[in-house]
């Protein structure tokens, strides 16, 4: 990741800690409106919002840079097997964890996040803090790309293009998503 992708992911993770209430700031609600905010974003801009691969989990899809940094904030040591445990260390150091609930006295930097960001986090926030755990478990195990990922096994990575698509992006911004996404594996090397 670079430096940008890591100050931009903790102004993301930070500005939802503060614009979600309490009680809606448990890991679930978190990780779903990460999930729904970036999946807006690919649908009406055609561009990733932040760097986190989707992954299909049990409950639904996940953004999974983002879940480990609330695992390690809450104490669980493992996630460090899987990621850069400075990267870890450093983005969920603003963050407390009491009583299955998330809270940080730390603002977000603004000048990591476009308007189109912040428009995608307030939906998100919104549409996220009126669901209980049910519902948006029922929401978002509706897609095939999920139910593609989870059964395919190994890292059930979902694909950001189906993910866009299934959610009525245009052929459009498809095919823009789609050329971005293979002019950034030309620029870093895979």
């Amino acid at each position: 990741m670079t430096e940008l992708d890591i100050r931009r992911l903790k102004a993301v993770i930070l500005y939802i800690l503060n614009g979600m209430a309490p009680d809606c700031r448990d890991v679930y609600h978190i990780v779903k409106t990460a999930f729904f905010a970036q999946k807006r974003h690919l649908v009406e801009y055609g561009v990733p919002m932040f760097n986190d691969s989707i992954v299909a989990l049990q409950f639904g899809p996940v953004p999974s840079l983002i879940y480990n940094v609330l695992k390690v904030a809450r104490g669980d040591s493992k996630p460090y097997k899987f990621c850069d445990d400075r990267v870890l260390a450093r983005l969920s150091a603003p963050i407390e964890f009491k009583d299955e609930i998330f809270s940080t006295s730390e603002k977000p930097d603004m000048s990591c996040l476009s308007k189109s960001s912040i428009e995608c986090l307030d939906s998100a926030i919104r549409r996220v803090s009126g669901m209980d755990f049910r519902t948006l478990k029922d929401e978002t195990h509706r897609s095939e790309e999920w139910n593609r990922a989870y059964e395919a096994g190994g890292s059930h990575k979902m694909d950001e293009i189906n993910i866009a698509r299934e959610s009525g992006a245009s052929q459009e911004i498809l095919d823009y998503l789609s050329d971005s996404m293979a002019l950034d594996k030309m620029i870093d090397g895979k």
